[in-house]
């Protein structure tokens, strides 16, 4: 049995892309936003993207992401930066990450009516998208996590990929995106209204410190259990997705309820 749920672990994480959270979890993520979207905010989102839900672009800037004109989009899902250093070895500015990008969206669509329907249409799938990626430990603080190597079994794979790809899949491999959201949307109104209140700027700061939780909590020894990791990475990963969610939801409201 040991070897069995080893066996299984590594086969979902050496299929792991780098996708922050996969569809599962950026799908589940759009799934609770819409349902906390207001009436008129998702009749208006829904008339800018053809009458879809949000949750069909949930991944579409994984998919586009190093394609033209799309490719110059490639570098914004995580932050580079850390606090000692903002600039590439030749002096020039890292590119721009997850938070920065969300905050120039939301600048920008203030007045979406007078936006064309084409930039509307783009930056509704970079917001659906781009709030769950800031959300994602290890998107967050992005240069210390990305060379570290765990082991899981006999097997060494990337700390970054095992997060993006698979860390939510190992509970719920199984579980539709749909019903996954359902049983992360369990915050009462009132715990609602504290994850929306802040701001990007404020859970970004909170996502460093799940970030920094990710990464203390690996064993010295670096190989990785469900007893000394993946029970408390899963509940992670869980708390991330579900406030991700109502997140979107509060900045889509606050453009599009009007």
């Amino acid at each position: 049995m040991k070897r069995t749920i080893i066996a299984t672990l590594l086969a979902l994480l050496c299929c792991s892309s780098a996708m922050a959270w996969d569809s599962r979890g950026h799908s589940a993520i759009a799934y609770i936003a819409e349902k906390h979207l207001t009436k008129r905010a998702k009749a208006n989102i829904e008339s800018y993207i053809s009458g879809r839900s949000i949750v069909y672009y949930a991944s579409w800037m994984d998919f586009n992401r190093t394609d033209p004109p799309f490719d110059v989009t490639n570098n914004w899902h995580v932050d580079y930066w850390t606090d000692a250093e903002r600039t590439d070895s030749n002096g020039n500015p890292l590119p721009p990450n997850s938070v920065s990008q969300i905050k120039r969206i939301i600048s920008e669509m203030d007045d979406f009516r007078s936006l064309s329907d084409s930039l509307v249409n783009i930056n509704i799938k970079y917001l659906v998208h781009l709030v769950g990626d800031m959300h994602c430990p290890v998107h967050i603080n992005f240069p210390t996590s990305r060379p570290m190597r765990v082991k899981i079994g006999k097997e060494t794979v990337k700390v970054h990929a095992m997060w993006d790809g698979k860390v939510i899949d190992l509970k719920h491999n199984n579980t539709s995106p749909r019903l996954l959201a359902n049983n992360l949307d369990i915050y009462t109104p009132e715990q609602i209204a504290a994850a929306q209140s802040g701001t990007p700027d404020d859970w970004y700061v909170e996502t460093v410190a799940a970030s920094k939780q990710a990464i203390a909590m690996i064993p010295e020894s670096k190989k990785l259990t469900y007893d000394n990791y993946f029970n408390k990475a899963i509940a992670i990963a869980e708390d991330r997705i579900t406030v991700a969610g109502y997140r979107l939801a509060a900045i889509l409201n606050a453009i599009f309820d009007k």
